[in-house]
């Protein structure tokens, strides 16, 4: 299993790879959606990334957007269930 601050360096360093400069400001409580820095497209390759991250398959009817809403919930409600 990954830890938490595993996943944060992970999840920052694709972020930074698809947003560049726009991802500088991301910590583990920015919201991701409501912010705008995730649209539909990215919130898809950010699922298929934990999916990579963690070697498990996310299930599409047990995830929402909302378990995206910031880095802390993505690794509580999507690795860590």
């Amino acid at each position: 299993m990954i830890s938490e601050q595993q996943f944060m360096e992970s999840a920052a360093t694709f972020l930074r790879q698809r947003l560049g400069e726009g991802a500088a400001a991301v910590d583990a409580d920015t919201e991701l959606i409501e912010s705008g820095l995730l649209d539909s497209l990215l919130v898809l390759e950010f699922f298929f990334f934990l999916e990579e991250l963690t070697g498990t398959a996310i299930d599409p009817a047990q995830a929402s957007a909302k378990d995206l809403a910031s880095l802390r919930t993505a690794y509580r409600e999507l690795v860590m269930a």
